[in-house]
């Protein structure tokens, strides 16, 4: 079989494969959530649009033209109103869809592991576009270049893979970058989703920017850790800040722990706000949960799935 390659391939004990086979079966049932504004390759994929065609199943009709199939005509009308008309469905057609991989150091924090967790994202979320037949690209860091892709078919899925698992923690990522690259690629638009802690500067406002709905439908998984939004700790700390090297040396007691549980809330409420207000979907998601039964529900519920 096609993808058995996926899990014969030489791993370490520390470098697993990122899916088993099951799991990717699984994974064809579904596809992403693209919006009607998107435009894309008609029949080539299965995303709905807002063009129509001649069809034996139909939404709609207009008046015959010359030169017209007679197999789409429905005869039932002409019968009724002795008017020939021609059946219109709805054309189904591919997107373009970008995968952006934050791989900024703060992603190796959490427990279990933000990165590791951003990888099978990534893998699970490309899949299912290639499996659909959209195009997919995959960036990461701060390179201008995609990692994977542009391509379509999902056989190609095991170098996405592999091409994943190369990826190692990096200085930053330069969010703005990737998104200028991708309007330069896909003067189109397309759907574009990023994975990330959002510790990095601005990211809402730099995709929003050069990424503008409705041309553009774009989506991002907020990676969070449950120590860092509820901290165990208490006493005399030196704070580390894992993307600057940055150290602060602090207290902790119950008021200043309090005082930062209430800031890390108010800044999840912000994102929330900033992504809504710029057209973003936006979705937390905790870096504990299990990924095939808890957060692929989850962003079913959220529509980033269907």
């Amino acid at each position: 079989m096609w993808f058995a390659t996926i899990f014969r391939r030489k791993t370490t004990p520390t470098e697993p494969p990122l899916f088993d086979e099951a799991f990717l079966r699984r994974l064809e049932r579904l596809s992403l959530q693209a919006q009607r504004t998107l435009r894309g390759t008609p029949i080539v994929g299965r995303h709905p649009s807002r063009q129509q065609m001649p069809a034996t199943v139909f939404t709609d009709h207009r008046p015959y033209v010359a030169g017209d199939d007679p197999r789409y005509l429905d005869w039932h009308a002409y019968a009724r109103q002795e008017h020939l008309l021609v059946r219109l469905g709805e054309v189904e057609q591919d997107v373009t869809v970008s995968v952006i991989v934050d791989t900024s150091r703060s992603m190796a924090t959490g427990d279990p592991q933000r990165f590791r967790l951003a990888l099978q994202l990534a893998g699970a979320i490309g899949y299912m576009a290639l499996a659909h037949g959209d195009q997919v690209s995959v960036f990461a860091g701060d390179q201008e270049h995609p990692i994977f892709g542009p391509v379509r078919g999902k056989t190609l899925s095991t170098v996405m893979f592999r091409s994943l698992q190369a990826l190692s923690p990096a200085p930053s990522i330069d969010v703005a970058q990737i998104a200028r690259q991708t309007a330069r690629r896909n003067p189109h638009g397309g759907l574009v989703l990023l994975i990330s802690d959002l510790l990095t500067p601005m990211p809402v406002e730099v995709l929003a920017q050069h990424l503008p709905a409705p041309r553009w439908q774009v989506q991002i998984l907020h990676l969070l850790s449950r120590a860092e939004l509820d901290p165990n700790l208490s006493g005399s700390l030196e704070l580390v800040d894992s993307e600057t090297g940055m150290q602060l040396t602090v207290d902790l007691d119950d008021e200043t722990l309090a005082a930062y549980r209430a800031a890390a809330s108010a800044w999840r409420t912000t994102l929330a706000q900033r992504c809504a207000r710029r057209g973003i979907d936006y979705a937390p998601v905790m870096c504990d949960w299990p990924l095939e039964r808890q957060i692929i529900p989850f962003l079913r519920v959220r529509r980033f799935l269907g």
